[in-house]
C-alpha cells in the first residue's frame, strides 16, 4: 500500500511521464490484449480502414495508461482538483428529482475515467450508491474500495444490488451502474445490437427502475484533453413505466451509449472481452 500512496503523491506531470512509459510497454512491448482490442474495433467499425482502426487502438492505449495512473491518483487527489478536472454538465436533471426526494439511477459505460466520475458526482452534493464487482485479489479489492469511497460514495457488491436497494429504498440518493458489463447469467440477459454486434446486457437497471419507479439518467464521460473530462448528464427514462415496452429502458441506454462511443471511440474500454459469448439457439427463439 505504501508504494501506491507514494505513487499517488506524485504531481500530475510526473505521473503522465510514467503513463507515457506504460503506454509504450502496453502497446509496443507487451502488446496487452492487442488481438482483442483490434478484433473489437474491426467488428465495431466495419466501415473504417485498417489505418483508422490502428489509430483508434493507439489512442486507446494512451488513454488506458492515463486512466490507470489517474485511478491511483485517486488516493490523494483533492476535492478541488477533481472539480477543476471534471466539468459536470446538466446537473439540474439530477437535482430536480433529488430535491423532491426522488432517488435516481445513473447508467453509463466504461468511457473516459469512470473512477473520477464517482468522485465528481459525490462532490456535486449527490449521495451515491455505487454497484461494483468485487475483485478476486483482496489487496486490490480493498485498495479500489478505499479510492471509490474517498468522497462519501456507498459501495454495493453487485450480487447484493437488489437486497441493499430494498434496504435503502427510503434514502434519497443516486444508484450508479456501469451497465455495459457482461451479465453473469446469460440466460436472463437482454440481447440487442450494440456497436454492430449481437450483445448481451444485464437487466439490473431496467428491473430496479421499474420496481422502485426511479428515473434513469445517462452519464456520459468524455475526455477533453489529458487529465480533463466532461460529464454530460441526460434523462433517458422516467416513470410511469406502464406504457414502455419490455426492455425499452435498456434499449434507450444501449443506443445512447453506442452513439456516444462512436463520437469518442478511443476512450472506451476496448480491451474488455465483451463479445466472448454468443447467443444460444434457445435465447434467439
Amino acid at each position: 500500500m505504501l508504494f501506491f500512496k507514494i505513487l499517488a503523491a506524485l504531481p500530475f506531470w510526473m505521473l503522465y511521464r510514467i503513463s507515457d512509459f506504460a503506454y509504450f510497454l502496453l502497446f509496443r512491448v507487451i502488446k496487452y490484449r492487442k488481438k482483442v482490442v483490434l478484433e473489437n474495433l474491426r467488428n465495431s467499425f466495419p466501415e473504417k480502414s485498417e489505418k483508422e482502426i490502428n489509430e483508434i487502438a493507439k489512442g486507446f492505449y494512451h488513454h488506458l495508461a492515463d486512466v490507470f495512473i489517474e485511478f491511483f491518483k485517486g488516493l490523494s487527489i483533492s476535492a478541488e482538483e477533481v472539480t477543476q478536472r471534471v466539468q459536470v454538465n446538466n446537473i439540474e436533471v439530477v437535482k430536480k428529482y433529488l430535491d423532491n426526494n426522488i432517488p435516481i439511477i445513473f447508467v453509463g459505460g466504461h468511457q473516459g475515467n469512470w473512477e473520477w466520475a464517482i468522485h465528481s458526482v459525490s462532490l456535486n452534493g449527490v449521495d451515491l450508491d455505487v454497484v461494483y464487482q468485487k475483485l478476486s485479489s483482496p489487496f486490490f479489492d480493498n485498495l479500489t474500495y478505499q479510492i471509490r469511497n474517498r468522497f462519501g460514495a456507498f459501495l454495493i457488491e453487485r450480487k447484493d444490488t437488489i437486497k441493499v436497494t430494498i434496504e435503502r429504498k427510503d434514502k434519497v440518493r443516486a444508484i450508479c451502474l456501469a451497465a455495459d458489463q457482461i451479465p453473469s447469467h446469460l440466460k436472463s440477459a437482454y440481447w440487442t445490437n450494440f456497436l454492430n454486434q449481437d450483445s448481451a446486457f444485464f437487466t439490473g437497471p431496467e428491473r430496479i427502475a421499474r420496481k422502485f419507479d426511479y428515473p434513469v439518467i445517462f452519464m456520459e464521460f468524455v475526455r477533453k484533453k489529458r487529465g480533463y473530462y466532461d460529464m454530460n448528464l441526460s434523462e433517458i427514462a422516467s416513470p410511469p413505466y406502464e406504457n414502455l415496452s419490455p426492455n425499452e429502458i435498456l434499449e434507450r441506454f444501449v443506443q445512447t451509449l453506442d452513439a456516444s462511443i462512436k463520437q469518442n471511440p478511443s476512450s472506451y474500454l476496448w480491451s474488455h472481452r465483451r463479445w466472448k459469448h454468443k447467443r444460444s439457439v434457445s435465447e434467439e427463439a
